[in-house]
């Protein structure tokens, strides 16, 4: 019974494949996992680096100047690092007659304003500058530790350098538009004016836009080709060529407008100002109203002022909101909105009322505009270097220190796993030709065999892994080998239990068996991680094995026995030097045959010939390809790498039984060369012994007596029974006739 029933009309690659894949899967299972949990070193993971040390930085404007009986506000910013709570800003070191509040810039926020307040009586300093006034940001991070930072500037009552302003005018130009345009023609000279006496340095510019789904694209005013000009009167003028007309529906191309002005040539120290003026709201099938806040945000818009009525509200207070990132409530302070509608029935009242508001806004930005942003100098944490190593059947990575825990914790690991792909592969093989499982002996000498060279050859593969630290490609490449050593050693071992099958070919199968398994496993890893990786190579390390040695056993063998036990059970056993047995005794026996004798059928190869020994009949002859023989239950034929069926059997040589009164030896001659033997009547033949009613053998007539010759002097390398010269050592001569050792 080659195999349990539902398995017998496998091929035996197949077969012996799925033996191997049954125990590698439960080595890695039952035995490796908790081997590598057990003495595995614990995976390495990058230390922890030192947290780093909370630091604050500030910075305000540079200078700043206060009218006597007047308040103006310090802009004050902060970057934070490693911390985030509240930072108190102070002001020390002013003027008699000046004073300061705190002020407190809450988590989350990096700006705050300092309020200073001049009082109608003082009169120290004015027109002088006063340097080096401190700005003092502190906070206790984590509330524990203090951190103080300090910056300076300087404060001019009444009298300050003029800061720059530079102020485009987003216009709209469509249609109804007409009484903005001529408000923005006769006022802009007032608007400038009323700069320049603030002793702000400021320069104008204005894009007109109406629709661009109706074909009307913006447009950008030039000054002597450049988009600013200090001059009012030429902006006077080139705002007077503009007409109302167009638009189409109501919604227009505003945020595509805003967009194209954030893109001007500002100045770089100048208050960056955008003016919309327009009574439609934006188009929703345009830019988005993100994308507007983005784009103000990127070219560093300070103030957004919005001359607007009630459609598209919304829309501009987000954009407006979303670009500078502060509050509602804050927005007034970075953009203020003005109502359109009060700017209806005459131009006038954009001339005298909205521009005042918006020189006041564009004054107060102008002078408490920061000279920089803060920036903290760059900290850089040192991380500890970390030497790491992986193992041979994992993905994860272990710590260099730990390289021999790592090797003795796989080479356990690919112990257990050989240990049981020999032991299933063993039992398989015993199963396959004898119809049983092996003794309790063979089962530990074949657990203990898997062991051995599951150690070995995972213990020097890891330590061949570990050449080839941080290289990918060489790091498959010896992971393909070192899977190749370990399948090798294994079916080195198996060939012991295999019949007549090489060493060297079965060393070549396991080989290709651990290589194939090693690909298996690599790409299990990569899929679905290390743990399952491992299952996965264990199993795909026993089904590679057994099915390679089965396949490496079947490519390289010249002749073998096809043994039947029914239509579709069949096994094959490769012959070789080493005989192969067919009988009733299964300890005994190579192949068992329920029902025949003991030792029925003996198979070898001699001289490149099959050898067949009738062992009940003493019958020894050549045999070629398709000879066939019944052996209890089974049929044997023999099978060569010709394929070639038998011609008609020659009559076998008869090999009589020997006389017990006195020993048989042969004279000095050739290896396989006897003394003459007495006649006996041919056993019948293969077809013979299947008919039901055998013709009788006559006995043989009776020989006329004679004086008995001398006994032979007996050759001491012959066997005592046939006399068949054997080499060898005494007590170690093996005789395939008798099969006895003597």
């Amino acid at each position: 019974m080659p195999a349990p029933k539902f398995l017998s009309a496998l091929p035996k690659p197949v077969l012996f494949g799925l033996y191997g894949a049954i125990g590698g899967l439960l080595g890695a299972l039952l035995l490796g996992e908790p081997i590598m949990l057990a003495l595995g070193p614990k995976q390495a993971t990058a230390p922890t680096p030192a947290a780093p040390e909370p630091r604050l930085a500030v910075s305000a404007s540079d200078k700043l100047q206060i009218y006597q009986g007047g308040t103006n506000k310090l802009l004050v910013q902060i970057a934070r690092d490693a911390f985030d709570d509240d930072v108190t800003v102070r002001v020390e070191g002013l003027p008699a007659g000046v004073t300061a509040h705190e002020a407190v810039i809450p988590a989350g926020k990096t700006a705050g304003e300092v309020e200073l307040r001049a009082a109608f009586a003082t009169r120290a300093g004015l027109g002088v500058d006063h340097k080096s006034l401190k700005v003092i940001a502190s906070a206790r991070a984590g509330g524990t530790k203090e951190v103080t930072e300090t910056t300076s500037f300087a404060l001019t009552p009444l009298v300050s350098a003029p800061p720059e302003a530079d102020i485009v005018f987003v216009l709209d130009v469509t249609g109804s538009m007409q009484k903005q345009i001529d408000g923005l023609k006769d006022g802009i000279g007032t608007f400038a004016n009323d700069l320049r006496e603030a002793k702000v340095d400021a320069r104008f510019g204005c894009i007109a836009f109406r629709d661009l789904t109706e074909g009307e694209p913006s447009q950008i005013l030039k000054f002597r080709g450049s988009q600013f000009t200090d001059d009012a009167s030429a902006f006077s003028n080139e705002v007077a060529r503009l007409r109302a007309r167009g638009g189409g529906d109501d919604p227009e191309s505003s945020l595509e407008a805003i967009i194209e002005a954030a893109g001007y040539d500002f100045r770089k120290g100048a208050t960056r100002s955008l003016i919309l003026i327009t009574d439609a709201p934006p188009r929703r099938d345009g830019v988005s109203v993100r994308a507007a806040a983005d784009a103000l945000t990127t070219k560093k818009i300070d103030l957004l002022h919005l001359v607007i009525n009630s459609p598209g509200r919304a829309q501009y207070r987000e954009v407006q909101l979303g670009a500078i990132g502060v509050p509602a409530e804050k927005g007034t302070d970075r953009g203020k909105e003005f109502s359109l509608d009060r700017t209806a029935n005459e131009s006038a009242t954009f001339t005298n009322v909205l521009l005042p508001e918006m020189t006041k806004a564009i004054i107060a930005a102008a002078e408490a505009k920061p000279a920089a942003r803060p920036e903290l100098a760059k900290q850089d944490v040192a991380k500890p270097e970390l030497k790491t190593v992986k193992a041979v059947q994992s993905d994860q990575t272990f710590d260099a220190s730990s390289s021999g825990q790592l090797v003795l914790a796989v080479g356990a690991w690919t112990g257990a796993i050989a240990g049981l792909v020999c032991l299933f592969l063993l039992g398989g093989q015993h199963h396959y030709l004898r119809g049983g499982l092996p003794s309790v002996g063979g089962a530990v000498a074949g657990l203990a065999g898997g062991l051995v060279v599951g150690v070995v050859g995972g213990a020097a593969g890891q330590g061949l892994f570990l050449l080839a630290p941080g290289n990918e490609a060489l790091t498959v490449v010896f992971q393909l080998l070192s899977w190749a050593l370990l399948g090798g050693l294994a079916g080195a071992g198996l060939s012991i239990f295999v019949p007549n099958l090489k060493t060297g070919y079965g060393l070549m199968g396991g080989a290709l068996g651990g290589a194939v398994g090693a690909i298996g496993y690599i790409l299990v890893t990569a899929a679905a991680g290390a743990q399952l990786g491992r299952l996965a190579g264990g199993l795909a390390l026993g089904l590679c094995i057994g099915l390679m040695v089965a396949v490496v056993e079947a490519a390289f063998r010249r002749a073998w026995l096809e043994v039947r036990y029914g239509p579709r059970e069949v096994i094959t056993v490769n012959l070789g030097a080493e005989p192969v047995k067919v009988g009733g005794d299964a300890r005994a026996c190579t192949v068992w045959a329920r029902g025949a004798a003991d030792v029925a059928l003996r198979y070898f190869i001699r001289d490149g010939k099959v050898i067949c020994t009738d062992v009940p009949a003493r019958e020894e002859f050549a045999v070629s390809a398709g000879d066939t023989r019944a052996a209890g239950n089974v049929i044997v034929v023999v099978r060569t790498g010709s394929g070639a069926e038998a011609p008609p059997a020659a009559a076998p040589r008869p090999i009589p039984p020997v006389p017990k009164t006195q020993p048989v030896a042969k004279a000095q001659s050739s290896d396989n060369d006897v003394l003459p033997l007495p006649a006996l009547p041919a056993p019948p033949s293969f077809a013979q012994s299947t008919n039901p009613h055998p013709a009788p053998v006559s006995a043989p007539s009776a020989r006329p007596s004679s004086p008995p010759a001398p006994a032979p002097v007996r050759n001491p390398d012959a066997c005592p029974t046939c006399g068949r010269k054997t080499p060898g050592r005494s007590g170690s001569r093996y005789c395939v006739v008798c099969d006895q050792t003597y």
